[in-house]
């Protein structure tokens, strides 16, 4: 037997079958029969048999007996009397093996005539009945292993019956049978009200075709209904709903339609027909839209262009079917002038901007339609002001298989009187030698090529302006979007590829002439050299995926002066202390950039009566960053000097020439014997240190350089720590 489970939920209707049989019979059981339920319905046929309802019920031992009883379930169905013609409802719930329960059902719309043609167990104390049509209701209450029920009719020709079900105990499911000989269950919930109607009018039967059996998007398919009829009348409407969103897109009396779907995949397309005494039925096909069988694109070199000047278009046909009678229409901004270079063999109009191929296009083949268009001067350009956006549009159109598609592709040209730095770049004609001048070519295409990128990195490194941009120069960060467009290949007009985050880590290192990061003005070298204020600075660049467009920024103090010694293959720019790699930086790998820098000499700063030894902080900051991955990174490690006119007398008796006795800022980091020596003497004639800010040797500060000479420990660093002693205070109460 077969089940059908009716979802309650459900805002369609189940209804929707493709063909509505109708019902085979005589007299009064003819016609169209329906089971609903909530918001669902279901076409339903009568169990029949050439017997009376009670006949059929069979009540035995005060139950029935039709051999369709289960146990805890209600079942219903339509019995239709084949010899009378007579059609009634059979409710039987409960029975044989079942456990004990009660049900009550309050009914409506009740046919005029009708009565209780069997009442099971009607002499039940616990049963009541009850029937004044069009209502009426009964309650039963059965016990164990036992069952109840009823047969209500005749229901005449034309009825809708509603039951207003209360299952209290012993019912835990619903079905509602159907078929000659019940072979299809259609399962119900128990709260909700069940309809069963039934009319004398059939449906009609419903079914279509389509043409062509594989379509593809923007192509024109046929639907046709012809083969749907109505058996006891005629279809006066077809609907049709194409998108499948529950809403009919066209209505219309003829059973043949056409459509054109805009998108490819599965799509439900739905049927319903409605006959001249409204009846309804309906049918649904799932069809695959392939993708286009043949793809028109439009390519235009240009997203901007001046007025006068000329960029390229270019048309693509590629078809997967074999073509004939083809052609392609364009429309064209008022006044542009088109010059055709290349037809593919079609016959070109200039009038209508049209070309018509009068040989079959054969699947699989490429046709390539390219011409040039001018932009009209500004004096007769119909545009009040600028910037202004015209379109480009146009038709692709086929007679065998027929279809009319738009053209695809670039369709809007921006025209300005000044272009942005990425479409001059892309379409720069550099210059050859110092004595020519950059011109562009909007005819380039809009990938920037290794010839314009060279150029586009002296124009940065220069600050030199880019033509047709109305003196526009390239700074960093759009020197690292240049990079990234041209090491990617990926047109100016379009976005970078998406790609995930990088870690990226950049770290600067600085080593000063003087220990601990310190720059010493006003001193000069045994050869007059300003050592004392000049240091170098390592930047190191590494992440853990591919960069583009990497660049490096740093901000150092006005006036201080910067001198390049290792580039690692970046890009220099003097003027703004700016590189940037104009190619890919591996994951993995590390780049590295050294500049030596140049501290201005001043006169002796002015000393501070609480610090003799008052110095200068300065800070650099640098920023690294990329263009793909968009994202930078604050440059940290080493991050600034230590500018004073004066050292530390630790520094001072470190850097102390003994042979020569004056300071040599060349010299180790290291103590020497001879240097302690050299301090011992300044601590017993309490002499001023030179270059230490008018400082002496003091009782403690010579032990400290004794200690650093006797652990052989670079003044930069602490000096090692001692274990603590058996009289530490921390650790001890010894008295000392």
């Amino acid at each position: 037997m077969k089940v059908r489970k009716v979802s309650l939920g459900l805002s369609f209707l189940l209804a929707a079958v493709v063909l509505l049989i109708p019902i085979p019979g005589a007299g009064q059981g003819e016609g169209f029969y329906t089971v609903s339920q909530g918001e669902t319905r279901v076409q339903i046929m009568p169990l029949e048999n050439p017997g009376g309802a009670a006949e059929f019920y069979n009540l035995t031992n005060m139950q029935a007996a039709t051999g369709y009883e289960e146990p805890n379930t209600a079942i219903l169905f339509l019995y239709q009397d084949t010899a009378s013609g007579q059609m009634s409802l059979f409710v039987i719930v409960g029975g044989a093996a079942g456990t004990a329960g009660s049900t009550s059902m309050t009914l409506s719309g009740v046919p005029a005539g009708a009565d209780f043609i069997v009442q099971d167990d009607g002499t039940d104390f616990r049963d009541t009945w009850a029937l004044t049509p069009p209502t009426g209701s009964v309650a039963w209450t059965w016990d164990e292993s036992r069952g109840d029920g009823m047969v209500l009719g005749p229901l005449g020709l034309e009825f809708e019956l509603t039951m207003f079900p209360q299952f209290t105990s012993g019912i835990t499911q619903v079905k509602f049978l159907s078929g000659s000989i019940g072979t299809d269950e259609i399962l119900l919930n128990l709260i909700d009200p069940i309809i069963v109607a039934g009319t004398p009018n059939v449906p009609p039967e419903v079914a279509f075709f389509i043409s062509p059996m594989e379509p593809h998007i923007n192509e024109t398919v046929t639907f046709d209904a012809t083969s749907s009829f109505d058996s006891d009348g005629s279809i006066v409407t077809y609907e049709w709903d194409f998108d499948g969103d529950g809403l009919f897109d066209q209505a219309t009396t003829d059973p043949v339609v056409s459509y054109t779907f805009a998108s490819s995949g599965f799509k439900t397309v739905t049927l319903r027909a409605t006959d001249n005494e409204g009846a309804v039925a309906r049918t649904s096909l799932t069809l695959d839209i392939d993708d286009l069988a043949v793809s028109v694109s439009r390519t235009i070199s240009t997203v901007q262009a001046l007025p006068g000047s000329t960029f390229l278009v270019v048309i693509r046909i590629e078809p997967d079917v074999d073509l004939a009678g083809v052609g392609v229409q364009e429309v064209l901004p008022v006044g542009w002038e088109i010059k055709p270079l290349e037809n593919a063999g079609a016959a070109f109009k200039r009038s209508t901007v049209q070309w018509v191929f009068v040989d079959q296009i054969r699947a699989g083949t490429t046709k390539v339609i390219s011409y040039e268009l001018t932009v009209p001067e500004s004096d007769k350009l119909i545009a009040t002001t600028l910037p202004v956006c015209f379109t480009l549009s146009g038709t692709f159109q086929a007679m065998t298989p027929f279809m009319e598609i738009p053209i695809e592709g670039d369709a809007k040209v921006e025209v300005t009187d000044a272009l942005n730095i990425k479409t001059a770049i892309a379409h720069l004609v550099p210059r050859i030698g110092f004595d020519t001048e950059d011109t562009i070519d909007l005819r380039l295409s809009q990938k920037i090529e290794p010839k314009q990128l060279a150029r586009a990195l002296e124009m940065w490194q220069y600050g030199e302006v880019v033509p047709w941009t109305q003196g526009a120069t390239i700074d960093l960060r759009m020197m690292k979007e240049l990079s990234a467009y041209a090491y990617t290949c990926t047109p100016v007009d379009l976005p970078l590829p998406l790609v995930p985050q990088a870690n990226v880590m950049a770290v600067r290192t600085i080593n000063t002439p003087v220990p601990c990061n310190n720059v010493l003005l006003n001193y000069y070298g045994p050869g007059g050299d300003k050592a004392g204020s000049t240091f170098t600075v390592k930047v190191e660049i590494w992440a853990d995926q591919d960069l583009y467009g990497v660049g490096l920024e740093e901000d150092l103090p006005t006036g201080w002066k910067v001198i390049p010694i290792d580039n690692g293959g970046f890009y220099y720019k003097p003027s703004a202390v700016e590189w940037v790699f104009p190619s890919k930086v591996p994951a993995g790998t590390v780049k590295t950039i050294i500049y030596q820098v140049e501290v201005p000499q001043t006169e002796a700063i002015e000393m501070a009566a609480s610090d003799p030894c008052f110095a200068t902080s300065t800070d650099l900051y640098g920023l690294v960053d990329a263009a793909l991955p968009c994202m930078e990174t604050v440059v940290t490690g080493d991050s600034g000097v230590d500018v004073s006119d004066c050292v530390s007398v630790i520094v001072a008796i470190s850097r102390w020439d003994v042979v020569n006795d004056r300071l040599d800022i060349t010299l180790s980091d290291k103590i020497s014997f001879q240097q302690v020596q050299r301090a011992i003497a300044f601590w017993l004639e309490d002499e001023v240190v030179p270059r230490t800010c008018d400082q002496t040797v003091d009782y403690h500060t010579l032990k400290e350089i004794i200690a650093y000479w006797l652990t052989n420990t670079n003044i930069c660093d602490p000096l090692p720590s001692v274990p603590d002693g058996p009289c530490d205070p921390e650790a001890s109460t010894c008295d000392g």
